[in-house]
């Protein structure tokens, strides 16, 4: 408690230093928060992507004419998703859905004009690998899906847009127009965020209810599919279907498939979007390291230059507590604790100076959403205990980067050299 008083009543006795000190500090915490906090929203397990560890990704493919005539690349054809990567042995759940690219519009009950949506053409696995919130319903089921019926699950953002304060139990069952056509409502879920790229949507229907959606692509194995596969033994899988390709190129005379280093990790597929075959995430994080170290060099130089010249002022008051006994440890901790008290109160407002730019759209910038959606970081994501202690051990960083040296060698000046000033 006496440390802490004595804290306070420098930090009240130099408030402009003070003011300076906080407010670069803040700026400083939240550049590095809104980093890591988008960097977070990628790889943790957050609603509904919790089997992130498990989840693995087929959405490359590439077809090479053997006669050297130029190739082909996009994603799955249903051929590929339906029959030579659908009884995967290394695969617990294997699931895809439909993507054509293509705008999709709610026609609502209320009156209100009509409003787009991220549509997401799936099949029943998707809801295994993907754990939404059921508020009301259930999903579809395989009867439906392979009947094709024309029935969706919603979230609850679409449900409230397209009907208006109905409850959710009254909306299961009825029926609601996308893109003119009348669809089912079998279960309406909590809304994820546009940033989980491959679970978000705002309306899920079976694959199977699409027009034309077992239609041949432009060559073999193309189209329109991503497939997302559950794995315990992510090596096997990806052996296993290396193998599978192998045998379906010796049965071709005239193209060659190659899958362009799928099936990836879902830390591969985020981390590292051109899927280079030599990625390390261990050199990624030595990279992040280095950017982490830069955006803290620069605040901590600035930082340590205040402090040094704040010491040179303190002189006379460190020289009189040295000529009554007080040692350079517990002075150099006193002075640290001082700037620690300033560093965490800096923190704090760029924490929430962070979520303010997360609302700006500022995380816009630096994450990759589709279809132009908002990005939108949640709660869980945000105020996660890990980003908290990365947080925390970021503003001891920035501490001892800033203030250890230039107090260390103000403390060593000898007390008669400090009572002069």
């Amino acid at each position: 408690m006496k440390i802490l008083r004595q804290v306070w009543q420098t930090v009240l006795h130099n408030k402009l230093f003070s003011a300076i000190y906080i407010f670069g500090t803040a700026l400083a915490i939240a550049t590095v928060t809104v980093y890591a906090v988008t960097l977070w929203a990628k790889v943790a397990p957050v609603y509904p992507e919790y089997k992130r560890s498990n989840t693995a990704y087929i959405d490359k493919v590439q077809i090479t004419s053997k006669n050297g005539n130029g190739f082909y690349q996009s994603t799955l054809g249903y051929d590929a998703v339906s029959g030579i990567f659908s009884n995967l042995e290394n695969a617990t759940t294997t699931s895809a859905f439909l993507d054509k690219w293509e705008n999709h519009f709610v026609q609502p009950e209320i009156e209100r004009g009509n409003f787009k949506i991220k549509l997401k053409a799936t099949d029943p696995a998707f809801f295994e690998i993907y754990t939404l919130k059921f508020l009301s319903g259930k999903p579809f089921d395989s009867a439906e899906f392979g009947s094709g019926l024309p029935v969706a699950v919603i979230t609850d953002r679409t449900a409230r847009e397209a009907f208006g304060p109905v409850p959710f139990d009254e909306l299961t069952g009825k029926d609601i127009s996308i893109d003119n056509t009348k669809y089912r409502i079998c279960g309406i879920v909590r809304e994820g965020s546009p940033s989980e790229q491959t679970s978000y949507g705002q309306a899920f229907i079976p694959y199977t209810s699409v027009p034309d959606y077992d239609s041949p692509g432009p060559r073999p194995l193309v189209g329109n599919y991503t497939m997302i596969l559950l794995t315990d033994d992510f090596s096997a899988l990806k052996a296993e279907v290396r193998d599978i390709v192998n045998r379906y190129n010796n049965s071709q005379d005239q193209y060659i498939c190659d899958l362009i280093s799928c099936p990836v990790d879902h830390y591969t597929a985020r981390l590292n979007t051109n899927y280079i075959d030599d990625f390390s995430i261990w050199s990624f994080l030595a990279s992040l390291g280095g950017v982490l170290a830069v955006l803290l060099l620069v605040p901590a130089l600035n930082l340590s230059g205040m402090i040094s010249g704040q010491m040179e002022n303190r002189l006379a008051e460190m020289g009189v507590r040295k000529s009554f006994g007080a040692t350079r440890r517990p002075l150099l901790g006193l002075v640290l604790a001082e700037n620690l008290v300033l560093t965490l109160a800096g923190g704090i407002i760029g924490y929430a100076f962070a979520w303010i730019l997360f609302n700006l759209g500022v995380a816009d910038i630096i994450t990759e959403v589709e279809y132009g959606q908002e990005t939108v970081f949640t709660a869980e994501t945000v105020f996660s205990p890990i980003i908290f202690a990365f947080t925390f051990a970021v503003c001891c960083l920035l501490n001892v980067f800033s203030a250890f040296i230039p107090a260390y060698r103000s403390l060593g000046a000898p007390i008669v050299k400090s009572l002069k000033n």
